[in-house]
């Protein structure tokens, strides 16, 4: 390329710049058609933060159960939902029929039914929001005829999320970021950089498991029918609380010790990283383990090639499941190498 720079009789005044002319004729450019396409994924801190502003998953996440008081129970779930009518009153809804298809992938199924629905939330607010999208979406309302893919979306959406199984599985998956810090943190940024991490990551503690308020819905909708297989799941349910707890005390697992700060005493630091040693996960990947695997249970053509499929899938689960818990340890390790309180200790 040829570069131009042009001055006033070789004389700049502090208010004036160099003007820099590009000759672009130079250039070699390729012919319209020999542009070839290429499909960019985005990544990195800066545009993830970007794309939770642009589709709202701030307030998404905020309204998540995880970050809710456990003490507040019943209270705090109120206080959810009516955070969330509040919002939905102040923001317009999404209107599916008017988005592009690359629009439609980037909402989760809760946006896709309710624009402010937040995680975990009720089985019967799920119900409610699939009724509204219902009355706007149908083909009978629509006419775009029940192969209409908005009006399929939507079914699908709530399929899962009205499924527990199925819908712990895809909230495993929902929006989550698995990076973790690089090491070599600085000691004035580690507090900052460490904490939002930690408490991301107890979306998947063992007491956020959403099947946990599944259980006592389905318990009480039950009554008094099914006694003997309730027995039988209530013992499995005990043997497995006392394989995971060693014999110990299970109440110290219904919260995590604070993360605490420069001033933080060093007794709870202990235990906030003896916490995150033992940590449990519900995380389930079994959804995103059938994605990848490409096998579809339901079109399968025989059992004996079902059953091959289950036993890819749950080969791979466990792959992925022992690829997370690895992650959560390199976090902790990580944490505690750089964390400046236990520095100190030393």
């Amino acid at each position: 390329p040829e570069y131009k720079e042009r001055e006033a009789d070789n004389i700049m005044n502090d208010a004036d710049s160099p003007i820099i002319t590009f000759n672009s004729i130079s250039l070699d450019w390729p012919a319209e058609d020999e542009l070839e396409e290429v499909e960019v994924q985005c990544a990195g801190r800066a545009y993830l933060a970007y794309e939770s502003r642009l589709l709202s998953l701030r307030d998404f996440l905020h309204g998540s159960s995880f970050h809710a008081n456990n003490a507040a129970g019943a209270d705090s779930s109120a206080a959810n939902s009516s955070a969330a009518d509040g919002a939905e009153e102040s923001k317009k809804e999404y209107d599916l029929l008017t988005m592009s298809e690359k629009k439609l992938d980037k909402l989760n199924y809760y946006q896709v039914l309710q624009r402010r629905l937040p995680m975990h939330s009720s089985t019967e607010d799920i119900r409610k929001a699939y009724h509204k999208a219902c009355l706007k979406y149908h083909p009978d309302k629509t006419g775009r005829g029940e192969e209409d893919a908005v009006f399929l979306l939507v079914k699908t959406a709530f399929d899962t999320l009205s499924d527990p199984i199925k819908r712990r599985s895809y909230d495993s998956t929902c929006h989550f970021d698995e990076s973790i810090p690089p090491e070599g943190v600085e000691e004035q940024d580690f507090y900052t950089v460490y904490g939002p991490v930690f408490e991301r990551n107890l979306r998947f503690a063992s007491f956020n498991d959403p099947m946990r308020n599944v259980k006592v819905e389905t318990g009480a909708a039950s009554g008094g029918g099914g006694g003997g297989k309730k027995k039988k799941n209530n013992k499995k349910n005990k043997n497995r609380s006392n394989n995971n707890s060693g014999g110990k005390d299970n109440k110290k697992l219904d919260k995590c010790p604070p993360f605490g700060d420069d001033d933080t005493p060093l007794q709870q630091v202990h235990q906030f990283y003896e916490f995150w040693v033992h940590f449990e996960s519900w995380r389930d990947f079994s959804l995103k383990a059938e994605k990848e695997t490409d096998h579809d249970l339901e079109a399968a053509d025989s059992r004996d090639e079902k059953r091959w499929m289950k036993q890819e899938i749950d080969r791979k689960v466990k792959k992925m499941k022992k690829e997370e818990m690895a992650r959560v340890n390199l976090l902790v390790e990580r944490a505690m190498a750089a964390d400046p309180r236990l520095t100190r200790e030393k």
